[in-house]
């Protein structure tokens, strides 16, 4: 005689723990890369065989001329630059920027700009430069 078994072995893989994981894994992947955001002037950046990958920040300031500055995508000179960074404190959080500079532009505007950011409150800005280009084919 054949008897059969009360309790029949239940096989189930529970996935729930291995959702949280994954699901973590891509909070902290996401929270800790970085973005490479450029705007979309055509800038000729200098080069610097010194250059370094960095952190950017949030706030962008490309520099084309004493007439021509953007934040983020608005356009700005040199006088209206200070009056937003004046009246706009709180949109700035970090006090911390990535300035983006034409080769060609003059060291006077660049130092104008720079005591600008100073007398801001800013506490640091990070030069973006290019690694130099090799010619070779």
């Amino acid at each position: 005689m054949k008897f059969q078994r009360r309790l029949q072995p239940m096989v189930n893989v529970d996935l729930v723990p291995m959702i949280d994981v994954v699901f973590q894994l891509v909070v902290f992947f996401m929270l800790s890369s970085t973005l490479v955001t450029r705007t979309g002037l055509n800038l000729d950046l200098p080069d610097a065989g010194s250059a370094q990958e960095a952190v950017t920040s949030s706030v962008v300031l490309s520099v084309v001329s004493e007439d021509e500055i953007y934040v983020g995508s608005d356009r700005y000179t040199l006088a209206e630059l200070s009056d937003r960074l004046a009246t706009e404190r709180e949109a700035f959080e970090d006090r911390s920027i990535a300035i983006e500079a034409d080769r060609d532009l003059s060291y006077g505007t660049m130092v104008a700009v720079l005591d600008i950011l100073r007398r801001n409150g800013f506490r640091g800005a990070n030069l973006v430069a290019q690694e130099p280009r090799s010619d070779e084919p």
